[in-house]
């Protein structure tokens, strides 16, 4: 018994020496780099009918941070992220993963409109 809680013990030192981005696959890390994270916070503001500088504002931030965000020039704090899914109602899933999934239906709904409205402009020439 106490050789097995060794052999646990080694392997729990060695998956925490391990840093997170050699644990997550490619897609996760592809859906958390700023510019895809940036892309979803446009969707969101958009959905919401508000003008960047509005929703910095509702949020408290300085509105270059916003644009930074929103642009994917600077990453999602974990803080700044977890404002955004209380006062908007999206999930953190969806802002750091792109996971669709548990939003609310109304407000996924208009996100797919904006989502489909903003690829629609980034594929014309």
């Amino acid at each position: 018994m106490v050789i097995d809680a060794i052999l646990v013990t080694a392997q729990n030192c060695a998956i925490m020496a391990t840093p997170p981005e050699k644990l997550l696959s490619s897609h996760t890390l592809l859906q958390m780099r700023p510019e895809r994270i940036g892309r979803r916070l446009r969707v969101l503001r958009e959905a919401l009918e508000l003008k960047p500088s509005e929703i910095a504002d509702s949020l408290g931030i300085e509105r270059t941070y916003w644009s930074r965000f929103e642009n994917g020039k600077r990453a999602l704090t974990d803080a700044h992220g977890a404002l955004i899914c209380e006062r908007y109602g999206v999930t953190m899933d969806y802002l750091i993963r792109g996971e669709w999934a548990h939003l609310p239906l109304t407000l996924a709904a208009k996100m797919r409109e904006v989502d489909r409205r903003i690829s629609d402009q980034e594929t014309i020439p």
